[in-house]
């Protein structure tokens, strides 16, 4: 988008002009939060009300389009499990947090009964990741805390007591924890619990120095891996020439975490073993050059792929060996003819 580029239409004001042909997305904060969601003192609880802000962009629905009409056909949600899936470290990561900080304002939050934390046990490609949190949000409180006129009964703030020990620093403090939640949800192990009760629930958790805690750091190493892998490639760059046809590229970026995050003896790349770190050190050499390539080298594929993500790992580990070939080959038949 060029800058001083006119708008068709003017509402006869520059600024107002100039700024309604920015694209601007994201997060929405309703101004009767900073009213709603405060501290006991009756300070606005800005962490809280921020992290809460992008709790409800991830829970709003996103529209499905035919891509040849435009219209309309359904919404979908943007998240892949049942529930929203965080670590304290992206949420901290994307504020400028501490992990502390990040957790008092979750407690906050779920004190107040607008979200709800769930730990569970997953698999992620075959690894098995002990206590992931992911975060419900409760529909029914949001609205009474974003429309409190109608609610004058409402309890605006969370208890004075929302610090959190080091120990519960990922939401697993050692012993019980006490969640004053009373809404409908969904259990630690998904199931849906229909019964609306007044008692304290208490969850046994294990204790984080049982924990090994390489496996806590799991989700953050994957994080880590994901952020290096898309500034190597220049992912944004390349999302935008691809367009609505993205999904591959996220795709690639899948496979090539997938192998480097996960330690390993070997990898099996076509028909060959190689050692991991010989892998991940190709892998994590990869640009956008390179992705360019293993593309453009798809697209020109006319043959039936069986395994399309064992092919796409050959390609991507291929790439720096063949790329300079293929190029060449390709000037040539542009200057002689074939």
């Amino acid at each position: 988008m060029e800058y001083d580029r006119k708008n068709i239409y003017s509402t006869g004001n520059d600024i107002v002009d100039q700024v309604g042909k920015m694209n601007i997305s994201g997060n929405v904060i309703p101004m009767v939060w900073f009213q709603t969601i405060q501290y006991p003192n009756g300070m606005p609880h800005n962490n809280a009300i921020h992290i809460l802000a992008d709790i409800v962009y991830w829970y709003r629905p996103k529209e499905d389009r035919d891509e040849e009409s435009g219209q309309l056909i359904g919404m979908r949600k943007k998240f892949r499990e049942d529930l929203l899936q965080r670590s304290y470290k992206q949420m901290a990561d994307s504020y400028g947090l501490s992990k502390k900080q990040v957790t008092e304002a979750i407690k906050a939050l779920e004190e107040m009964g607008i979200i709800k934390r769930h730990f569970r046990n997953i698999k992620i490609k075959g690894q098995n990741l002990n206590n992931v949190l992911f975060l419900e949000l409760n529909p029914k409180r949001l609205y009474e805390i974003t429309y409190p006129v109608e609610n004058t009964s409402l309890s605006i703030y969370p208890s004075a007591d929302t610090g959190i020990s080091l120990e519960g620093e990922r939401g697993v403090p050692e012993g019980k924890e006490v969640c004053p939640y009373k809404e409908r949800g969904l259990s630690v192990q998904g199931e849906t619990n229909t019964k609306n009760t007044n008692e304290t629930i208490r969850r046994d958790y294990q204790s984080i120095n049982q924990i090994n805690a390489e496996k806590l750091d799991r989700m953050d190493e994957i994080d880590a891996y994901t952020k290096l892998v898309k500034e190597n490639i220049e992912y944004e760059i390349l999302k935008s020439e691809l367009g609505y046809q993205y999904e591959i590229l996220d795709e690639l970026v899948e496979i090539i975490v997938d192998i480097v995050a996960v330690q390993r003896d070997v990898v099996r790349v076509g028909t060959a073993e190689y050692p991991y770190e010989l892998v991940k050190g190709k892998l994590l050499k990869l640009d956008s050059q390179h992705i360019r390539y293993v593309l453009e080298s798809m697209a020109k594929t006319t043959s039936h792929i069986v395994n399309i993500k064992a092919y796409l790992l050959t390609a991507l580990y291929n790439a720096p060996n063949t790329i300079n070939n293929y190029y060449s080959a390709e000037v040539n038949h542009d200057l002689y003819g074939g």
